[in-house]
């Protein structure tokens, strides 16, 4: 028997400045990494009520409630660790904890059951903002997987394959089905199973699902030269289904030069899947300290987008906030002057990572790094998770993010000199209205 417990914090970590904070999820009142482990988030549920993930090192998983701060966990015994990924506005989240599994607020774990002794288990994706439709794997022999769903409690169904003449060299291949809207009627994951490029299966009236090979409509462009894409792997999709998110693969250089070969740059896309319009973000980012690109995370139902910039904990800038509409991103430390209070040098060096974001983007959750300081090894640095509420009490919105005339326009130390991104210290930032904030990084 598994031991399941619930707690109710007394209170969690946060800063708040200027109109808006960033709190640090804790499983308890001890030391996360040294005396309890720590949370790794996610997802969070469209509503912003509920975060859901694994404990540290895969030992078991989550659910919190940003309400009251009560946290319910499951510890795991399965050799392969367990994880919720996603978690709808009831409190119910999907993973795996072995075989594919639910988890609720009421401690209740429920196993994913296979349709036939064909398949060796479920493995539990994501679901609907009312459970009524949930998407996962269907794993078989040789764990290839298919993509499937199950509506309404009854068996799960594999969705529609394809074949060659849809989907070419990948198909017969597998598939997986990653993302869900909040109704259920858009559905994102990739052909042939984790190495092929994205697909939707959209709902009919009819209420059946139709494979769209997402992958076959890119901009004529994007299909040879210095522009053309050598992934598209999927991201997410928005709450209410117009935005699907994908990241794009593009090399710069000839990737076949044995001497120099070619540099991997990632490039967030969305397709509006409303006027089937493409969104492609190629232009150079200012916040792209190594050229590696853009690694999107997550989109809400406006386009806004969150991620991380170049490759995390290999080469990376820090994590980015990309406003609908916009060509250039902005950095969290930027955006975001608590969260850089706490995360400022593990984010800035890629120790964090934004994996989701509400529906109407208010809350962006990830984890990260974590020291009081880091220079003095007296104090313990463990991963932790973290929520960011963009508002303030009253509901207005933190202006460096959501107020498009009024920019970041420099990063400076307490001297005067200008910095590429935030720094251990005092920094001053200076906006484009001629206001000033003072961010200091312990």
């Amino acid at each position: 028997m598994k031991r399941i417990s619930t707690l109710l914090l007394a209170a969690a970590i946060s800063i708040t400045a200027n109109a808006e904070s960033t709190k640090m999820l804790k499983l308890g009142t001890l030391t996360p990494g040294v005396e309890e482990p720590g949370l790794v988030a996610q997802g969070i549920s469209p509503n912003g009520k509920y975060v859901c993930g694994n404990l540290e090192m895969g030992m078991g998983y989550f659910i919190y409630n940003l309400e009251n701060d009560e946290c319910v966990y499951d510890v795991t015994s399965d050799p392969e660790g367990a994880e919720l990924r996603h978690v709808n506005n009831n409190g119910l989240a999907i993973g795996y904890n072995g075989p594919g599994i639910t988890f609720s607020m009421d401690k209740v774990e429920t196993v994913l059951e296979t349709p036939s002794e064909e398949y060796k288990y479920v493995l539990g994706e994501a679901l609907t903002n009312d459970g009524s439709v949930m998407i996962g794997e269907l794993v078989g022999s040789g764990y290839i997987t298919y993509a499937a769903y199950s509506a309404n409690g009854g068996k799960w169904t594999m969705l529609p394959q394809g074949d060659s003449e849809t989907l070419g060299q990948y198909a017969e291949s597998g598939s997986t089905a990653k993302y869900i809207s909040g109704d259920g009627k858009v559905i994102l994951g990739q052909a042939g199973g984790l190495l092929g490029p994205s697909i939707l299966w959209l709902q009919n009236e009819q209420g059946e699902y139709e494979l769209y090979p997402l992958f076959t409509t890119i901009p004529e462009e994007y299909l040879s030269g210095d522009k053309a894409f050598h992934d598209l792997s999927p991201a997410s999709v928005s709450d209410n289904g117009k935005y699907v998110l994908m990241t794009a693969l593009t090399i710069i250089g000839d990737p076949y030069d044995p001497e120099m070969g070619g540099q991997q740059n990632y490039i967030p896309v969305v397709y509006n899947t409303e006027t089937q319009d493409w969104t492609i973000y190629d232009e150079p980012q200012t916040v792209d300290e190594y050229g590696l690109g853009l690694r999107p995370t997550a989109i809400d139902n406006d386009g806004n987008i969150i991620g991380i910039i170049g490759i995390p904990n290999v080469a990376s800038s820090g994590s980015f906030y990309l406003k609908a509409g916009a060509t250039q991103a902005m950095s969290y430390l930027e955006a975001f002057p608590s969260y850089a209070e706490i995360f400022g040098l593990p984010d800035s060096v890629g120790y964090c990572l934004p994996t989701c974001m509400s529906a109407d983007g208010r809350y962006l959750v990830g984890y990260g790094y974590y020291s009081e300081d880091f220079y003095d090894e007296s104090k313990p640095a463990y991963w932790t998770s973290y929520v960011i509420d963009t508002r303030s009490d009253s509901g207005v919105a933190a202006p460096s993010v959501t107020e498009s005339n009024v920019t970041v326009e420099g990063i400076y130390t307490i001297a005067g000199q200008r910095q590429q991104h935030t720094v251990k210290g005092v920094n001053i930032i200076l906006m484009s209205d001629g206001s000033t904030r003072k961010v200091i990084i312990k």
